[in-house]
């Protein structure tokens, strides 16, 4: 039934009976009904009455709660399906991009090694640095959508020493951070508990945050800290470098992103979305708090599920 029928049903009778009063009243009829009630029954039927009104707008109210939350279930399921088709169509952009940039990388570098060094050394040398820096680019690019989509291989796995690992591969690739790396790990009140998550997975955003720890700080110490955090567990890398500056720290984790301060620095700028990726996955978060000219925390969280 529609407002307006629903209306004009409760509006009838009291129309008809004002309409009747009206005709009886220019009729001249003076007549009185008089009607003798016990005081008990008039109690009954006002609370017959009140009962009625009672459940007439308790069954109103839930009918409209339930329009409410079958509005609110299809807002919800069309947001969903609009992420999951968003995420869908990055995927695809991501496997075209990869497709387009490796073929021209490969024939650029198999005619750069038919090319004399001797002949023009500096435009050779350039032309092979970008070309390296493209097929690093689309490397990374592959890598993250091969994340998006791969099943986790999940396991117990052991937070600490999963750091002390990528501290010593981190030491080993670059031997200007050796000794400044240290790892710190909270046993009081409780110890970091085993999670279950990929534990390549999570190595390899540990490994990307702590290369950019050493990256942009060419001094100083680094720490890696973990902590408990409700039966789940933190990890935050902590270094005294450069800094990210205020109005690009939004932005750090978008694909291709890069602060003004670190384009003199390698990079493809998709490390940081890598890493907000893997923890997603895992149902966890990352982020980042930062001073430029003092240095960068990077926080990560890893639930229990």
């Amino acid at each position: 039934m529609s407002r307006r029928t629903a209306a004009l049903v409760i509006a009838l009778p009291v129309s008809l009976a004002v309409l009747a009063a009206l005709v009886l009243f220019v009729a001249g009829e003076r007549r009185a009904l008089t009607v003798s009630t016990a005081l008990p029954l008039v109690v009954v039927y006002v609370g017959v009455a009140l009962t009625v009104v009672a459940a007439v707008i308790v069954a109103l109210t839930a009918r409209r709660g339930k329009a409410r939350a079958a509005l609110d279930l299809a807002r919800d399921e069309g947001y969903r399906a609009g992420r999951d088709d968003e995420r869908d169509a990055h995927r695809r952009f991501l496997a075209r991009l990869d497709h387009e940039l490796k073929n021209p990388i490969t024939a650029i570098r198999a005619t750069l090694a038919g090319v004399d060094p001797a002949a023009a050394p500096a435009h050779v040398e350039v032309i092979d640095a970008q070309a390296r820096r493209l097929a690093a680019l689309v490397g990374d690019l592959r890598k993250l959508s091969e994340i998006e989509t791969r099943p986790l291989e999940t396991e117990p796995v052991d937070l600490e020493a999963l750091a002390r690992d990528a501290v010593h591969a981190i030491e080993q690739q670059r031997p200007e951070a050796r000794g400044r790396i240290s790892v710190i790990a909270e046993r009081v009140p409780w110890s970091v508990p085993v999670l279950p998550g990929d534990p390549d997975l999570l190595a390899l955003a540990l490994d990307n945050v702590l290369a950019n720890a050493v990256k942009f700080s060419a001094s100083g110490p680094i720490e890696v800290r973990l902590r408990e955090d409700g039966g789940g567990a933190v990890i935050e890398v902590a270094d005294t470098g450069r800094g990210v500056p205020a109005d690009a720290q939004g932005l750090v984790f978008d694909d291709l992103a890069r602060a003004a301060n670190a384009r003199d620095v390698p990079g493809s700028g998709i490390g940081l979305s890598l890493v907000r990726t893997i923890l997603h996955r895992h149902g966890g978060g990352v982020d980042l708090r930062s001073r430029e000219g003092a240095g960068t925390i990077v926080t990560l969280r890893v639930p229990t599920a």
